[in-house]
């Protein structure tokens, strides 16, 4: 697809992962560009915000997914809330107009991964649950984390970049 020079002069504030423990970027890969969704999630009556702490890569930061075909926004937001963290009630979303950019080795996908992580609130209305599946555990853990840890609990520039717009 592209090679980082390119990347780099289409989005001047890319964060390329050179320095991951699994999940730096792999020379010689292809290189898989995708909208993905990242979605700051507060709790329904506490300052406290959902994180994924990756267990197979070196990022902490926030739930992501992509817009499959056909789903829109709100829909891909509550999916994924749920699939990922079990969560099944959301009381609202608010898309952002901000947009991140990160090249990295996606590990669950097997390819290099440049993702344009458009950013999302959500506010969940309660805290109901379903178990999430084995693959999905097998991925992260999401713990709440209080809005004044959130920035030092992210570990990529790119998600820091994202939190950065969100607070002003």
């Amino acid at each position: 697809m592209k090679n980082i020079q390119e990347i780099k002069t289409l989005y001047p504030d890319v964060e390329i992962n050179l320095d991951g423990i699994n999940d730096y970027y792999r020379e010689g890969l292809p290189i898989i560009e995708r909208d993905t969704l990242a979605v700051i999630i507060k709790h329904p009556s506490e300052e406290l915000y959902l994180m994924a702490k990756w267990k197979n890569a070196d990022w902490n930061g926030f739930l992501t997914g992509g817009i499959e075909d056909g789903d829109t926004l709100e829909k891909t937001v509550k999916k994924e809330i749920h699939e990922e963290a079990g969560f099944k009630n959301v009381l609202k979303i608010i898309p952002l107009n901000f947009t991140a950019h990160a090249l990295f080795f996606h590990t669950v996908k097997n390819v290099n991964r440049l993702a344009h992580y458009h950013l999302v609130f959500a506010q969940l209305a309660d805290l109901t649950k379903d178990p999430v599946s084995e693959e999905e555990q097998s991925i992260a853990d999401f713990v709440w984390v209080p809005k004044g840890d959130v920035l030092q609990t992210i570990t990529r520039n790119s998600m820091k970049s994202l939190w950065n717009f969100y607070v002003k």
